[in-house]
């Protein structure tokens, strides 16, 4: 399984690029609440909306536990130390994928300053 990050969930959405339309419903993806609150939260009008949540329903979702919460505050404490700085949701999302030892695909860079930080943390390599 992997996990998928907003930002590809996005360009997937707009439906302007063809590789994403080939690939993701060839691979095994889930998402987490932060990543579907972060998709909802852009919705422009309740038509768009409805087809927002058509898109994320067909998708699994992985849990996000109570004792995800302390890790996430683990993991930001070692990031903060290691000098990385990303935003909050983005932290949970890459601990929810620490923590079901899966891949994360995303688009931000951002991402690849975590692994230098926590080694748990592994990325998705999108094929050319």
């Amino acid at each position: 399984m992997i996990l998928i990050d907003t930002s590809v969930l996005v360009d997937y959405a707009r439906g302007r690029d063809a590789k994403l339309a080939a690939l993701v419903p060839l691979l095994p993806l889930a998402l987490c609440g932060v990543v579907r609150a972060e998709l909802l939260a852009g919705a422009r009008d309740p038509r768009h909306r409805a087809n927002l949540l058509a898109l994320l329903n067909a998708f699994p979702s992985l849990p996000t536990t109570d004792s995800i919460w302390d890790t996430v505050g683990d993991n930001l404490n070692a990031l903060r130390a290691g000098g990385v700085t990303i935003p909050f949701a983005d932290t949970v999302i890459a601990t929810v994928a620490i923590v079901n030892d899966i891949e994360l695909w995303t688009r931000d860079a951002h991402f690849t300053l975590v692994q230098g930080v926590l080694p748990d943390f592994k990325l998705f390599t999108e094929p050319p």
